[in-house]
């Protein structure tokens, strides 16, 4: 199952499964208030739309991140998590200011609590970040992997530190920030440039171990991740031509790197992970092409539909499916094996709920785009319903997972 990676150094899988768990909360939270987005009418600044694109990536995204990574860091590079303890405060911190940082953008009457929650969430960011830091100076030889985890890490700390300007110019407008500039810089570097920096690195280390993939071609991360950073960079220096062009170059390896990963792969059946990391990798190859023409304010809704629940939605959606379950069996079943008969991990995902699960993003992802492109609100409508009704089922294959008894 470990294909080779070491997981002596792993914290425990109660820290890792709260986060995942989280996530797949807050992935329903904001669908249902996708459902108060007027689709047709909105811009990406506009707060409605703010506050469904923070909650999806801050709640949903970002959460599943965090305790991806807090496993990933010690699995990788072989070193402990600095603190467990750090790691719980970080989540506590982390939940209680989304809270007041999305309500502010759906509810005018508190508005004025958005710097709060942004405050809140800075220092959870802190924390986080301050973690890893501290246990890459465990890293006894550093090696590439770690550079690359230090510089999107790096990239972190600044993007957030952007939002945060971002959302004080917004609140209190006497200050005389560039709050467009700010708030662009920071969607580079915190969506492309750390999200999409951990998600390159989730997927060469964790597709091919879970698709049995051998021989393809593992330095294409390096000129992916670097293509990544390169975007990041540019961005902080308001080129945002160029970065743009490093955005499209590093997102056409990264479905080649899919491509590469997927068709050399032992296991041939399509299960639900592969299914989604095929999803994954279409949507994202539709977004890039979409990136030269952001302008347009149709292209602009299609770029967010195919991105979010697409691309990324899909994406973690399926590393739920087996991460989660790889983290309860080893904390219930492990001790039990050579006892007495322990499931296998694909009997712990229930397999029609998360057909329909899938059944109903690819229906959600149909209506969704035909409904922008037709200006249907009938369309949408039906859309946002089944979108909905998929992050249900996400949550209850999640809750199913850590009941299994086997």
């Amino acid at each position: 199952m470990n294909g080779g990676l070491n997981f002596t150094f792993a914290p425990p899988s109660r820290l890792v499964t709260t986060f995942f768990s989280v996530g797949a909360l807050y992935y329903l939270i904001a669908a249902l208030m996708f459902w108060d987005v007027d689709f047709l009418k909105v811009h990406y600044l506009e707060p409605k739309a703010v506050g469904f694109i923070h909650l999806f990536l801050l709640g949903f995204v970002m959460s599943v991140i965090f305790g991806a990574m807090y496993q990933l860091i010690s699995v990788i590079l072989e070193i402990p998590l600095y603190s467990n303890d750090l790691a719980y405060t970080h989540l506590a911190l982390f939940v209680v200011g989304i809270v007041p940082f999305f309500s502010a953008f759906f509810i005018d009457d508190l508005f004025a609590y958005l710097g709060y929650g942004s405050m809140i969430l800075y220092l959870s960011f802190l924390l986080y970040v301050l973690n890893i830091f501290l246990s890459l100076k465990k890293v006894k030889k550093f090696e590439i992997k770690a550079y690359f985890i230090l510089a999107i890490h790096t990239i972190l700390f600044l993007g957030v530190s952007y939002g945060l300007l971002a959302s004080l110019g917004l609140v209190h407008g006497e200050i005389a920030f560039d709050t467009v500039s700010l708030a662009h810089t920071h969607i580079v570097l915190v969506l492309f440039g750390f999200t999409g920096g951990l998600i390159a690195i989730i997927a060469t280390v964790l597709l091919p171990m879970f698709m049995l993939s051998h021989n393809f071609n593992k330095k294409i991360s390096n000129y992916l991740l670097m293509g990544i950073i390169a975007a990041s960079v540019m961005a902080l220096f308001k080129w945002y031509e160029i970065s743009q062009m490093f955005m499209i170059a590093s997102i056409f390896l990264l479905v080649y790197q899919l491509y590469d990963i997927f068709t050399k792969r032992m296991r041939k059946h399509l299960d639900i992970y592969a299914l989604d990391m095929l999803t994954s990798g279409g949507f994202l190859l539709l977004a890039a092409f979409l990136i030269p023409f952001l302008q347009e304010a149709m292209i602009n809704k299609l770029f967010m539909i195919f991105l979010l629940l697409g691309f990324i939605s899909s994406f973690v959606v399926g590393h739920i499916y087996k991460i989660v379950p790889f983290l309860v069996w080893n904390e219930k079943f492990a001790p039990l094996v050579g006892e007495q008969k322990v499931p296998m991990l694909a009997d712990m995902v229930h397999q029609r709920g998360s057909q329909i699960e899938y059944g109903a993003k690819i229906a959600a992802l149909l209506f969704l785009t035909f409904g922008v492109l037709a200006e249907s609100s009938m369309l949408i409508t039906i859309g946002k319903v089944l979108f909905i009704l998929n992050a249900l089922l996400v949550v209850a294959n999640v809750i199913y997972i850590f009941k299994y008894k086997g």
